[in-house]
């Protein structure tokens, strides 16, 4: 009798554990935004987090609506600047953008539909600005001009070089670019087109070269990052599988350069489904709201995983979701929530990403350099000061703990187990 390989008995097995259902775990937030006049009429479409290179507690998150244009908010919730040339639909962040005289900023990408394209904006982090954004080469028509795009985000390619995925607001399809600066401006080539279903929502795993694309009534698909990799896709998730019934936004929790987790927002039951990063399988499902239940996040069109300690108010890292009915605002706004009271939440608990001296990675790190990757997607900084560390370690320096054994190592001990009894049968 033909035996199947333990890699297939591990695959199987993690497919029949992630097929078992298990009602969303709730999770409380830490604070809220408390939208200004001008950004509080329940337009938000998508959140983007930008990462203080020198104090990561003054990061900012950036919210894209489609009746105001781009917002800013400080952590502890207070809007601090608003931007309303055109409105935005789409908004994502990347770091160590060239813009000059050796000078590197991070780089701010708006899906404008009032301006049709793709408005750059780079991040001012001196401490007048305090993280301001300001659009770069204001003279420069938008990026792939004419075009209306629904969804777009940012990140670097294996080569180093920016680049760009706009998910296409007429028709459906996704768009590649390269973005290259130019005399302080910046140019986008566009490289591939991918005929997929209108996008929901997208993210890039570095690591991994994918990105992975929800498609509004098909589900969770998987694309090869690189600009010369093809069209085909491969379906991870339908919809009505792994408790999916509905696809929004996409995130990237990053515990460590291969580990951590894919969230899926799914803005009809009001849940965010978690995938393992490694295997794809189902590890569960979470809502936000506070004890009770109460003012919970509903028809979410946003959200942000981040692995680095933010301050003294997020040490274990960062979870930001958008709220479609909030009745504390009586609007909209985003929910802030402890990484930690996200993997806590679960049994056995979610991986939090450390640091060796026990606090969360990423506090600084980010410098110009672009060491932090695809934020908006999710991302991971390792400390320079500290490679390797305690916990699962891999290339990437981090030292990654959580409260129990993963359920990917239960898994894996089990395949082994059941390996063994076969071979002795």
């Amino acid at each position: 009798m033909r035996r199947a390989p333990f890699s297939a008995l591990t695959a199987v097995l993690m497919s029949t554990v992630a097929g078992a259902q298990t009602p969303p775990v709730s999770v409380p937030y830490q604070s809220q935004t408390q939208p200004g006049a001008r950004s509080g009429g329940g337009t938000v479409e998508d959140v983007a987090l930008w990462v203080d290179p020198t104090n990561p507690g003054a990061s900012r998150l950036f919210t894209s609506d489609r009746n105001n244009g781009l917002f800013a908010y400080t952590l502890d919730g207070t809007e601090v600047q608003a931007i309303t040339e055109g409105t935005s639909s789409s908004v994502d962040v990347v770091y160590g953008f060239p813009v000059g005289d050796g000078v590197t900023q991070a780089l701010v990408l708006s899906a404008n539909p009032t301006l049709s394209g793709l408005v750059p904006y780079v991040v001012d982090s001196t401490p007048d600005a305090g993280g301001g954004l300001t659009r770069l080469s204001p003279q420069t028509a938008p990026l792939d001009v004419g075009v209306s795009y629904a969804t777009v985000r940012l990140t670097r390619g294996a080569d180093g070089s920016f680049q760009a995925f706009g998910g296409l607001a007429s028709g459906g399809g996704l768009r590649q670019f390269v973005l290259t600066p130019t005399d302080g401006g910046v140019t986008a080539t566009r490289v591939r087109d991918i005929n997929t279903g209108f996008v929901t929502g997208l993210v890039v795993d570095p690591s991994q070269r994918a990105v992975y694309v929800g498609q509004q009534g098909q589900g969770l698909y998987r694309y090869d990052a690189n600009p010369d990799a093809g069209v085909e896709g491969q379906q991870v998730v339908p919809l009505g599988d792994a408790g999916l019934t509905s696809v929004g936004r996409v995130t990237l929790y990053e515990a460590s350069g291969v580990d951590g987790y894919l969230i899926v927002s799914d803005p009809d039951a009001n849940t965010f489904v978690v995938f393992d990063r490694r295997t794809l399988g189902r590890v569960g499902s979470f809502q936000l709201a506070l004890d009770g239940g109460t003012d919970g996040v509903e028809l979410s069109r946003g959200m942000v995983a981040y692995s680095g300690r933010l301050g003294a108010g997020f040490p274990e890292g960062l979870f930001v979701a958008h709220d479609g009915q909030s009745s504390s605002t009586l609007g909209d706004n985003l929910k802030l929530a402890s990484w930690g009271s996200v993997a806590r939440a679960f049994s056995p608990p979610l991986f939090i990403a450390q640091q060796a001296d026990g606090g969360s990675s990423g506090d600084g790190g980010t410098g110009d350099g672009g060491t932090v990757r695809d934020a908006g997607g999710g991302v991971f900084i390792p400390d320079p000061g500290n490679p390797g560390g305690s916990g699962d370690t891999d290339d990437s320096g981090c030292g990654c703990s959580s409260a129990s054994v993963p359920a990917t190592a239960l898994l894996g001990l089990m395949a082994m187990a059941l390996w063994g009894r076969r071979r002795r049968s």
